[in-house]
């Protein structure tokens, strides 16, 4: 991920970060430009899932993307697995 600077437009690098909760992450981000120096906290957020995830955690949402494959509604005539227990695994 790059992060510029807000002032100078200089690339920025992350020196600190901390999970707040399972989706967001405070980072305490630093300008490179040694004549600007501008130190401020930004804010890594999941907004949208583009695939989901193979390995769900439970208790954690991130909806998904309108544009994403998985948003397509399923076939009519296709039936909905319960993501509840896992597959067997073919012998």
């Amino acid at each position: 991920m790059r992060l510029t600077c807000p002032h100078c437009g200089s690339i920025a690098t992350i020196r600190t970060s901390k999970e707040l909760a399972s989706t967001v992450r405070e980072a305490k981000a630093q300008c490179n430009n040694v004549e600007c120096a501008h130190t401020w906290i930004a804010r890594i957020v999941a907004e949208r899932t583009i695939a989901p995830s193979m390995q769900p955690k439970p208790g954690v949402y991130i909806p998904l993307s309108p544009r994403s494959p998985a948003a397509a509604s399923p076939a009519k005539n296709q039936m909905e697995l319960g993501m509840e227990f896992p597959l067997p695994r073919p012998g």
